[in-house]
């Protein structure tokens, strides 16, 4: 989540209130305290944006691989499912059994689910009560069968219960979906109808046609520069001692700083995806950490600067031919801050156009598990890790895609240690180990 310009201002706040606290009258002790208890609220405004764009971020990556459990324990005991035009269904075992219409528990061979989370509107709208939107964009494939492109958009609700969020309200609108070797421009299929198998609850709440309808998924916010801003509740004045409402600042200072922590942690994430698709890799190697490490494609470890340097090479040249096409696309991340501000972890999502002008066009995708240090104040890459879900000619898609192997290592370039992990690409399964437990459950 990019990080509100407020918080700096917030943290020159919370230096201000230090040389006040011994010095001031009643009045302005009590309109200090206040100040403080707005700050407070602000931030955690700031970190409930934080955790609700992890929690929907982990349903995308749960539902890729047909996690149902894990899936749907992300949702209120009375938390409603609605899904394109399959109706309503409420609660969440019910909400379960939905999920299981979709296919067997974990990852399944010869199956494509790729259900990317994008775009977040996140509203903040109490200490327990929050709304979301949200744009999907899917790649589905059943191996030898058909193979589809999706897009859709999420209008959901969020509640805070005994100290976590969860989902209470799934609405996928969808949009469009479309067969891939046909594409949008000449097959749009029809909107989903209610399960034969498993009947929802209730019908589907709203009526609309896919594209190439035209419809608006109703919004849940106004224009922002033009309509009203939903705000949260003042704040209640706490009382507080001296030493309490120091050691109150002593946190915020804290958490101000984790929250930057992360807002800087996607950001280098992104900058290494500009980097990558331009073949910086000079630039590139500048942002990892002098012992860091790059493992793609199950090439091996390179380790330090020099063996990411020499790594690089393998992808090609110093700066990008002309001709040559390489947008990495970074998304989805799901960023977590060690207690001390000193390590992150994130897991996202990388999807690849890659090719030759007049030769030959290929996807890749793939799914990052890495790891993040910062070493003087400054956030560096410490762990680059990438399991890649597939590589698809651009002509042949993801329907009849060959079996194949990931690149691996390279003799004339090895790597100075193994691949840590062994994986296959689709049509095989595997799933990418995850570096967080379920943040509801805490299930692993």
């Amino acid at each position: 989540m990019p990080l509100r310009i407020f918080s700096s201002i917030m943290l020159l706040l919370i230096l201000l209130l230090y040389p006040r606290i011994h010095y001031s009258t009643l009045d302005e002790y009590s309109e200090l305290v206040m100040e403080a208890n707005v700050i407070e609220q602000e931030i955690e405004s700031l970190e409930a944006e934080n955790e609700i764009e992890n929690l929907q971020r982990i349903f995308g990556f749960y539902f890729d691989k047909k996690l149902w459990s894990q899936a749907a324990d992300l949702f209120t005991d009375n938390a409603s499912v609605e899904i394109g035009g399959e109706g309503v269904y409420l609660g969440k075992n019910r909400i379960l059994e939905y999920f299981r219409t979709f296919g067997a528990e974990g990852p399944e061979e010869g199956v494509l689910n790729d259900h990317m989370q994008l775009q977040p509107v996140i509203h903040v709208l109490s200490k327990t009560e929050a709304k979301g939107r949200w744009h999907l964009f899917s790649q589905e494939a059943e191996f030898g069968k058909n193979h589809f492109w999706g897009t859709g958009v999420y209008e959901n609700e969020y509640k805070k219960e005994n100290g976590k969020w969860k989902i209470s309200k799934l609405h996928l609108y969808s949009i469009m979906r479309t067969p891939y070797d046909q594409g949008w421009s000449k097959a749009a299929l029809s909107r989903s109808t209610p399960n034969e198998y498993l009947p929802p609850d209730q019908p589907p709440i709203v009526e609309y046609e896919n594209y190439p309808s035209a419809f608006v998924p109703p919004f849940h916010f106004e224009n922002p520069v033009t309509g009203s801003i939903e705000t949260l509740t003042e704040p209640e004045l706490k009382e507080l001692s001296t030493e309490e409402l120091v050691s109150l600042i002593d946190d915020l200072g804290k958490r101000i700083g984790l929250l930057k922590d992360a807002d800087e942690v996607e950001r280098l994430h992104a900058v290494y995806g500009y980097y990558l698709a331009r073949n910086q890799w000079d630039n590139l190697t500048g942002i990892f950490a002098p012992d860091g490490t790059i493992e793609i494609a199950q090439r091996g470890v390179y380790k330090g600067h020099k063996g990411i340097r020499r790594n690089l090479d393998l992808y090609g040249v110093q700066d990008q031919l002309p001709g040559q096409l390489h947008n990495h696309m970074q998304y989805q991340p799901v960023i977590h801050i060690s207690e001390d501000g000193q390590t992150a972890f994130m897991r996202s999502r990388a999807f690849s156009m890659m090719g030759s002008y007049q030769g030959s066009g290929m996807w890749m995708g793939g799914v990052y598990e890495n790891i993040f240090v910062k070493r003087n104040g400054i956030w560096m890459i410490y762990r680059d890790q990438v399991f890649n879900t597939y590589f698809a000619s651009y002509d042949e898609g993801w329907k009849d895609l060959q079996r194949r192997n990931p690149p691996g290592i390279n003799n004339e370039n090895p790597p100075d240690a193994p691949p840590t992990v062994y994986f296959e690409m689709y049509p095989s399964a595997f799933l990418p180990p995850f570096h967080y437990p379920n943040p509801v459950t805490g299930k692993k």
